[in-house]
């Protein structure tokens, strides 16, 4: 035996219960043990998670930091583009101002021009109107001239121009009061009667009286036959009779021939149609009434009247014999001197000077 056996002191029953008492805790603390050990490695686990969530989530942080910095940067890169962008629209605003003005001065001044232009027609077109009333009598020119330029005024839409239109238009009416007479349509009308003056029948004793076929012809027969004394006596006294032409006193004009020679009968109407012709172009009233009054009278002595054309012809020249040729025209110059005393201050307004040459506020 060994000292360490021989100094072993001796088991009692104290010493027993003790070894049996460990030998039941040692299970306990092992459980124990492992539970910590398996609540420290929970906590290992939970504290690598939560550092590598913490490392994630500064990750994550850095990022949207990253992020919101671009986006703080972009944000003052469009800010300053969008300030750039309104400082030009700005710019561009003030700069199509001006072109606004400009234009405008440009349209009042093309206006202005196009007004000048439209007045000086107006203006031409009266002196045209009333040249053909004094030099012409022409009424019809007249009033189509003067209403073109009362046309031109009301295209300008200048309502200080009315004064100038009311008066335009007074003398307008007041031309058109005149009684109208067709001078080209009377002379074309007489023209017509001249180229059908030698198809308008005679009457038929004028035809059995102007070296008449039926004496001819008997005469014809009675030198053939032989020749008697008394025929040749009867014949010579129609001639003598037929060299005497008897003028009654008072008498208007009458043809110098023969009714019995229709040939010249013919030729004077027709002279005398050229000379109512003329004078319709002339407008020469009284020459007119008395061409017409002859007419009538030949027309009715010598053709047969009861002719549709010969009565139409005599009823149209007894019309012709109440026209007035040259009716009193009225005066039309009051739209002229309305017209230049408007342009006149209008001149005077633009140069900045009165009436007076005082120069306007």
């Amino acid at each position: 035996m060994t000292q360490n056996e021989t100094e072993q002191p001796p088991v009692t029953a104290e010493t027993s219960s003790q070894a049996k008492s460990n030998d039941t805790n040692k299970p306990a603390k092992n459980e124990i043990h492992k539970v910590i050990v398996a609540v420290l490695l929970v906590l290992v686990f939970v504290f690598s998670g939560g550092f590598y969530l913490a490392k994630k989530i500064q990750g994550v942080e850095k990022a949207s930091q990253s992020s919101v910095d671009t986006l703080t940067a972009r944000n003052e890169t469009f800010s300053a583009t969008d300030n750039s962008l309104k400082n030009e629209i700005r710019q561009l605003r003030s700069q199509l101002d001006v072109i606004k003005d400009a234009i405008n001065r440009l349209n009042q001044q093309q206006l202005a021009s196009n007004e000048d232009w439209s007045l000086a027609e107006v203006e031409y077109l009266l002196i045209i109107a009333s040249q053909r009333i004094l030099l012409e009598r022409d009424v019809d020119t007249a009033i189509v001239a003067m209403e073109a330029a009362e046309l031109r005024i009301r295209d300008l839409g200048n309502p200080d121009l009315i004064p100038v239109r009311e008066q335009l238009v007074a003398d307008i009416n007041k031309l058109k009061a005149v009684k109208y007479v067709d001078i080209t349509g009377l002379s074309i009308y007489l023209a017509d009667i001249i180229e059908r003056a030698s198809s308008l029948p005679l009457k038929n004793v004028i035809l059995k009286n102007s070296g008449t076929q039926g004496d001819q012809g008997e005469i014809n027969n009675q030198t053939q036959t032989g020749f008697v004394w008394s025929n040749f006596v009867s014949t010579v006294w129609r001639e003598l009779k037929g060299l005497v032409v008897i003028k009654h006193s008072g008498e208007t004009r009458q043809a110098l021939l023969l009714p019995d020679q229709e040939y010249f009968l013919y030729q004077n109407l027709r002279l005398e149609l050229e000379n109512a012709r003329l004078s319709v172009l002339h407008r020469d009233t009284d020459n007119l009434r008395t061409s017409v009054n002859l007419l009538v009278n030949w027309l009715t002595d010598h053709f047969n009247t009861e002719d549709a054309a010969v009565e139409n012809v005599i009823e149209t020249l007894g019309k012709m014999s109440d026209l007035n040729l040259r009716p009193d025209l009225p005066d039309i110059n009051s739209s002229l001197e309305t017209l230049r005393a408007y342009i006149k201050i209008n001149s005077a307004s633009d140069n900045g000077q009165s009436d007076n040459g005082e120069l306007l506020p």
